[in-house]
């Protein structure tokens, strides 16, 4: 399989659940990988016959970057924001009012200035987003929830007294939604701290968030930019840690991407390691002939100094031709 069907594939399977990836770290098809979900395999992109339960590849769980969609951009969205940009996660403002959603208010944020129902209606490049209403009014708050039920998430939230969500539940029971549906649904929103102001209230909403990312099994998070560019089938060098020991600045799973115009996305840990290996992946891509191949960085105390590090630990990279 084609490196466009193959990210294509990763792509529309993870707006459905997190994804296995399984690749191969040994001679002769070092590179070699596959996508499996619910134990089954729905893609590859390898040279040879594997068989993919082979305990001796490197398993990981995939999910795409915690992405807030936020319904209406008032002062409990600007306080979710700061606190969410803090945290490194992406943020999505959706509200009709310009002097609401706008890159002056939210400059960090994607913001989506229309009717939510024209929002909604429109595909979108979310995957399982974490959706967020806090609209200023029932009617909006309603829609809202109507139609996000619809699409895949990893979180639905809806603000509002006990007394409005059961008349909002209740009207949606009569438009045929059903109790499992319903019942995932965080409404009142937050966890309950006693919550008073906007900011507490924005720290409770992104306390439960937080707690329900971390609760399930741990995933390598994929930057939805990195993963719709890749999914165009453009050539580049994936460059991805797949070993670490010791206290490494990276983790299992960090990648970058070298594209042929010279351009990066995404990060190894940053620091001099990623200068060399941004290097490395270079000399790959202006070399036909070199093959994925995997580099050991040693941060170990003895040589930290001479990759300009103050950590210690090894840290093994995968270059892949993609």
């Amino acid at each position: 399989m084609d490196s466009q069907h193959y990210y294509t594939h990763l792509l529309d399977a993870l707006k459905i659940d997190t994804v296995e990836r399984k690749t191969v770290l040994q001679e002769p098809y070092l590179g070699d990988e596959a996508l499996l979900q619910n134990n089954k395999v729905i893609a590859t992109h390898a040279r040879g016959k594997h068989d993919w339960n082979d305990t001796s590849y490197l398993k990981e769980r995939l999910a795409s970057d915690v992405h807030l969609v936020i319904f209406g951009g008032g002062h409990i969205a600007l306080d979710l924001y700061h606190l969410a940009i803090d945290l490194a996660l992406q943020v999505t403002i959706v509200d009709d009012r310009l002097e609401f959603c706008n890159q002056e208010r939210f400059p960090k944020a994607t913001c989506l200035c229309a009717p939510f129902e024209e929002v909604l209606a429109r595909p979108q490049s979310w995957i399982r987003p974490y959706f967020i209403i806090t609209t200023r009014g029932h009617a909006y708050d309603k829609l809202c929830l109507e139609k996000t039920l619809r699409l895949p998430h990893a979180y639905i939230g809806m603000i509002g007294s006990k007394k409005k969500v059961a008349n909002t539940f209740d009207a949606l029971r009569a438009a045929h939604f059903g109790e499992a549906e319903l019942s995932n649904v965080k409404a009142p929103i937050g966890l309950d701290i006693g919550a008073v102001t906007s900011s507490e209230i924005a720290l409770s909403i992104l306390a439960q968030v937080i707690s329900e990312y971390r609760k399930k099994e741990q995933a390598v998070r994929l930057n939805e930019s990195l993963l719709a560019r890749q999914a165009t089938g453009e050539s580049h060098i994936l460059v991805r840690v797949v070993e670490k020991h010791g206290s490494a600045p990276c983790e299992v799973g960090f990648q970058l991407a070298l594209f042929d115009d010279r351009t990066i996305m995404g990060t190894v840990g940053g620091g001099e390691i990623e200068a060399k290996a941004t290097m490395e992946a270079q000399r790959m891509l202006t070399d036909a002939q070199v093959k994925d191949h995997t580099v050991v960085y040693d941060l170990s105390n003895e040589r930290a100094g001479s990759l300009g590090m103050i950590c210690g630990g090894i840290a093994t990279l995968l270059f892949q031709r993609r």
